[in-house]
């Protein structure tokens, strides 16, 4: 096998159950402080101190784990026969007593992991405390024979040293305040306790409504190896507080290195996944060096022939905009312009331009531009909008105008790219300032020529596949956080191969319309391509019965006979299961197309999505270190499930459709189902009308 040079690990430690009996403590009615255990975590002898308790049907029942309390029963009982969420609940707990015992910050994530904060003491700051952040996570026996706990770093959090009594009476209102920290313990503002009413010791956790109001700089992002950091970061945090005698009294660690991933747990992608086609059917792997060589699988010139550029800019950037034609036009460096890179043979129309002067309040001079634009019926346009605000603005007001600027432009039939202009000069003027050392521009035009292709209904590339009779349905979710509403989009790939139709969004309320357009989808695919083998959804969560259903009502009606599969795609958070490779020259990233099985009972993989393809030290860089997805396969049949090639065939598909993002060169480790409805989802509930004009439902405009 191709991964047996690898040497991968799980973030994981294992240890040890205890064999001894132990004795806890519960109540049916809650009696002072004490935990709350919903019916899943009922201890399986618990009839024995409260007979008749499941004919009672309670909800829940009331512990104080292994403390005395007046009141309360003592019921022993053996911990490797109690059900896993008890299991996990006590450890939990105990650990969060350890921990605060030691005057940690301790934060509960939302399915009760314990996420600990711990101060950096090497970071000198008038203005912040910095503290990182690691989650425990437990899980029994789904990698090993043991108790598995999972440590994972979360990066960091700052804390403002001045107190929010402080705060406000500057340009702080409570309104900004997320988490805060009182007396070591975590809160969520809006939820403090009553009883705090000394506001000076509450203290602002930092994030980037304050850091606005403050007038910060954003922090730069680290663009390095994140496994090296990652891996740096837990061991440190084991050594110093994992391994040592009084938490091995809690968790009895039972192990001195994280946890070997067996060999029969890891798999790996065919290599013809790798494989992309570029045009007249030659092949690739990596776009970013070969696309240029091998040109477009397809043109958009054989859907658009006449097709005209123009620009939307204010008044103060025309400079910009004709430098920015120039490279368009005649390239810079090894750049050869839109049309030599991408095939791309565009006019610019003299005069059609869009010139505003109002900085401020530019959207109605923009709308107004847009509306009287005097346009051929046999030309195609792409406009080129060179925004004054970037999308950190964080004025609401001129955020919105790059989306109300998308939806006028869609209205009259036009995509378009935005140009963050403040960005354009910064890397512009480097360029001009020293064009031996400087690239200026030059990446970001590889990128923009690449979307403007796609928008505009060519094919970058496409998988070396041959097309089945599969339908993949890809639902994706982006939460608007200044609306704090949750928007699903959904993308209908309906062909193998990846090739797109089309999509719809809505809200995530609305699960009627979610199922309804799944199952549209399916009736479409039935009419135009008769059976199909079988149906996958992609989907960014778990899917519901209330989502399942009405899907399956659609097949049947259809008399499809054929097999229904839900792949639950999930970003891996840092705090989760991730592996490191230890062979690969310090580098830690396991090879892409590697998928490891992390679960004894269900279908749950970790998929490594990179640009390392070999063992090779020369590694560039700049092509990133993503950490992997995580996937969850099931089926409404589950027999369906017995077929090892299946299943690795579905691990392939999410593979390979990661591979089709057209918006970067870089390797995606995100497939384009959940990337695409994403990126929608982001951009159209922003729209006046809250719906995508029809012209947009069926090409690539939000790349």
């Amino acid at each position: 096998m191709k991964n047996m040079n690898q040497e991968l690990y799980f973030n994981i430690l294992t240890f040890d159950i205890p064999n001894e009996p132990i004795t806890f403590h519960f109540s049916i009615e809650k009696i002072g402080n004490a935990q709350k255990l919903y019916k899943n975590k009922f201890p399986s002898n618990i009839e024995e101190i409260f007979p008749g308790i499941y004919e009672q049907n309670p909800d829940f029942i009331y512990t104080s784990f292994n403390f005395e309390k007046e009141g309360y029963t003592p019921l022993t009982l053996n911990l490797n026969e109690q059900p896993i969420e008890l299991l996990k609940h006590y450890y939990n707990w105990r650990i969060k007593k350890y921990f605060k015992s030691k005057n940690k910050v301790v934060k509960p994530n939302f399915v009760n992991d314990n996420q600990v904060w711990i101060k950096d003491t090497t970071y000198k700051n008038e203005t912040f405390a910095k503290y990182d952040k690691y989650t425990l996570k437990l899980q029994f026996k789904e990698v090993s024979d043991f108790g598995e706990l999972i440590i994972a770093y979360d990066g960091v959090s700052k804390i403002i040293k001045t107190p929010i009594s402080e705060l406000v009476k500057g340009d702080v209102s409570t309104s900004l305040l997320t988490g805060v920290i009182y007396n070591r313990n975590y809160f969520k503002y809006q939820r403090l306790p009553e009883n705090i009413t000394d506001f000076s010791e509450v203290y602002a956790v930092y994030n980037n409504a304050l850091r606005a109001a403050l007038g910060y700089e954003r922090d730069k992002k680290d663009r390095g190896n994140k496994y090296i950091q990652y891996k740096a970061k837990i061991g440190d945090f084991i050594k110093k507080h994992i391994v040592k005698d009084d938490f091995k009294e809690i968790v009895s660690i039972n192990c001195k290195y994280y946890l070997p991933v067996e060999k029969k747990r890891i798999g790996e992608v065919a290599e013809e996944c790798n494989e992309l086609v570029f045009n007249n059917g030659l092949i690739g792997k990596k776009p970013k060096y070969d696309f240029k060589q091998l040109k477009p699988f397809k043109p958009c010139t054989q859907i658009h022939k006449n097709i005209h550029l123009f620009f939307i800019v204010h008044k103060n950037h025309i400079n910009e905009a004709k430098d920015l034609q120039s490279y368009l036009q005649n390239g810079l460096k090894w750049y050869k312009g839109l049309q030599e890179y991408a095939g791309v043979l565009y006019h610019v129309e003299k005069g059609f331009s869009i010139v505003f002067d109002d900085l401020d309040n530019p959207l109605p001079q923009i709308t107004n531009g847009i509306k009287n634009l005097k346009m051929k019926p046999d030309v195609t346009y792409v406009a080129i909008y060179l925004s004054p605000f970037s999308k950190y603005e964080q004025d609401l007001t001129k955020k919105k105008v790059y989306y109300k600027v998308k939806e006028q432009l869609l209205l009259r039939h036009i995509v378009s790219q935005v140009i963050d202009v403040n960005k354009f000069q910064i890397k512009n003027n480097e360029y001009k300032a020293n064009p031996t050392k400087s690239n200026g521009y030059l990446f970001d035009l590889t990128n923009i020529s690449l979307a403007i292709l796609a928008k505009l209904e060519g094919i970058p590339w496409q998988l070396n596949r041959t097309p089945k009779k599969e339908l993949i349905i890809g639902v994706g979710a982006f939460k608007n956080v200044e609306e704090d509403i949750r928007y699903v989009a959904s993308a209908f790939s309906f062909q193998s191969n990846g090739k797109f139709n089309e999509f719809q969004y809505f809200s995530k309320s609305d699960t009627k319309k979610l199922a309804g357009a799944i199952s549209d989808a399916i009736w479409q695919y039935v009419t135009l391509e008769q059976n199909p083998d079988k149906v996958v959804i992609h989907f960014y969560k778990e899917m519901s019965n209330e989502e399942i259903d009405p899907v399956l009502e659609m097949m049947n009606t259809l008399n499809l006979n054929c097999p229904l599969y839900i792949v639950n795609i999930n970003k891996t958070r840092s705090e989760d299961i991730i592996a490191f490779d230890n062979n690969w020259h310090g580098n830690l990233m396991p090879k892409s197309g590697v998928y490891i099985n992390i679960s004894k009972s269900e279908h749950k993989y970790l998929l490594f999505n990179n640009s390392r393809y070999d063992d090779s030290k020369a590694y560039p860089s700049a092509e990133g270190f993503p950490f992997p997805v995580k996937l969850r396969i099931t089926s409404p049949t589950p027999e369906a499930l017995n077929d090892s090639k299946t299943i690795k065939k579905l691990i392939e598909q999410v593979y390979e459709f990661s591979r089709l993002y057209w918006k970067s060169l870089r390797q995606q480790n995100v497939p384009i189902t959940i990337k695409y409805p994403e990126m929608v989802a982001e951009i159209a509930p922003r729209f006046d009308s809250k719906v995508i004009p029809n012209f947009g439902q069926e090409t690539l405009w939000f790349l």
